[in-house]
């Protein structure tokens, strides 16, 4: 039976599609912020010189 075309198919795979889409948004969230953060840290960043590409991605 489907209420407002919801069916309990939709219901099994919409679910843990859409939890997994918003902890994948999050997630490169979080990355973007510390992105501001590269090559900065005194223990791990050492200097690096302009025009090297960070230490990671």
């Amino acid at each position: 039976m489907a209420i407002f075309g919801i069916t309990p198919r939709f219901i099994w795979f919409g679910v843990p599609m859409t939890g997994f889409f918003i902890g994948k948004f999050l997630d490169d969230q979080e990355t973007l912020r510390m992105t501001s953060f590269r090559d900065k840290s005194a223990l791990f960043g050492g200097r690096v010189k302009e025009g090297d590409p960070p230490t990671w991605p």
